[in-house]
């Protein structure tokens, strides 16, 4: 994904997990622990395209959960997608 502002590109690779296929042990992992559930691969593919210069947002059924009343889930996404593309300015 690109996103373009005042003729500045910024590149962004959205990846939706899922836990199942995408986690050690997707029986025990919740929403408290799952950043360190991740398979290797995973971490190691997203580091690798993070030294290239790209930014990585990693998505899945936890973080992606509205935690305030009348949020959405499209309104957590614009949130991360917000803080990604907003992280340097």
């Amino acid at each position: 994904m690109t996103f373009s502002r005042e003729g500045k590109e910024k590149s962004l690779i959205l990846e939706y997990d899922g836990v199942e296929f995408h986690t050690k042990n997707s029986d025990m992992v919740t929403r408290h622990n799952f950043t360190q559930e991740y398979l290797d691969y995973d971490v190691n593919r997203q580091i690798e395209l993070e030294s290239y210069g790209y930014r990585f947002l990693r998505l899945n059924k936890f973080n992606l959960r509205p935690e305030h009343d009348g949020e959405t889930k499209t309104d957590v996404l614009d949130r991360f997608l917000r803080k990604a593309f907003d992280a340097d300015e």
